[in-house]
């Protein structure tokens, strides 16, 4: 699980992989996907950063944000939470 400087944990909300990127979705609010694009960008993956805008989820509407790597190679590993 992934924490950043501070010790602070970031929260995957889903992730797919594919065979030549990984796309992970956050919780906009929560700005954990800055920090995990942060320190992929550090460790030499590309990495782009979309917003989603507000997405139904079984919690309710949330605005979201969407991170996509470059990459086959495995990446550090995040805390996936499903919204329930």
């Amino acid at each position: 699980m992934e924490k950043t400087p501070l010790g602070k944990t970031v929260t995957c909300y889903g992730q797919i992989r594919t065979g030549a990127s990984v796309q992970e979705w956050y919780e906009t609010t929560s700005r954990d996907a800055g920090r995990r694009a942060k320190t992929l960008r550090k460790a030499g993956f590309c990495v782009l950063v979309s917003a989603m805008g507000s997405q139904i989820t079984s919690v309710g509407h949330a605005n979201m944000t969407l991170l996509t790597v470059l990459s086959s190679a495995d990446l550090p590993a995040v805390k996936v939470e499903r919204m329930s």
